[in-house]
């Protein structure tokens, strides 16, 4: 969402408006909200083609993120962005986001001061082994509707498909990646944060000063963590 954009949705509503443009209140445009839903829809696209970057796709349900929703409250606009509070995305999607150090983690190596997260123990349970054996047997039924790559997710989930066909013991298979993952850690992403940075930006600002002709506060607040704080 830029200036030019916000310039164009506002002049379409105006023209829209026509000969009724004198008997509507402007109090009551819409134009601030359409700016803001559009930038919400900017954001969750956003957070499509990071996580697609990073190979982070693996049921999609970290795509799914909630319909953009803006309010308005004695002149102050709230566009509620990310994932729906008591989702299931909401417990884990900042794992993915700031990465897990292992134990000896090399991989993840999360910001200071970020919310760092880390395992506890470098032994895997059967919780995580079975997640890991229904995450290899996802990627291997996934391929077999893949005729080309089209992506770096399918070109890993081929290779997944690969280790696991070729495995003799696929639970043991599973209980071997777990250790490993617990091990290294997992590698951060940031794909949340960058979406946040990427879309609400100088450009951001400047579509919302012409959408109510003059300057602004924006203020950006994080509700719900996987501290659930």
């Amino acid at each position: 969402m830029n200036r030019a954009q916000a310039q164009f949705i506002k002049d379409d509503f105006l023209r829209r408006l026509g000969g009724q443009f004198q008997k509507v209140d402007t109090a009551t445009f819409p134009i601030l909200e359409q700016i803001l839903f559009q930038a919400g829809l900017d954001f969750n696209e956003t957070i499509r083609k990071n996580l697609e970057k990073a190979r982070a796709i693996s049921t999609g349900a970290l795509v799914d993120t909630g319909v953009p929703n803006v309010t308005e409250n004695q002149g102050t606009f709230t566009l509620n962005i990310g994932y729906p509070l008591g989702s299931k995305q909401l417990e884990y999607y900042d794992f993915v986001n700031k990465g897990v150090a292992g134990v000896g983690g090399k991989n993840a190596k999360p910001k200071k001061n970020s919310g760092d997260y880390r395992f506890k123990s470098k032994f895997p349970n059967r919780r995580m082994a079975a997640s890991i054996y229904s995450w290899l047997n996802r990627a291997r039924k996934s391929v077999r509707t893949d005729r080309v790559d089209l992506s770096g997710v399918q070109k890993k989930r081929r290779k997944l498909a690969t280790t696991l066909d070729e495995a003799t013991n696929k639970k043991r298979l599973a209980y071997a990646i777990s250790t490993a993952i617990k091990r290294d850690g997992i590698k951060a992403t940031y794909y949340f944060d960058r979406a946040i940075t990427e879309n609400f930006t100088k450009d951001f600002k400047d579509a919302l000063s012409v959408a109510l002709g003059g300057d602004i506060i924006l203020q950006i607040r994080q509700y719900g963590n996987n501290n659930s704080n």
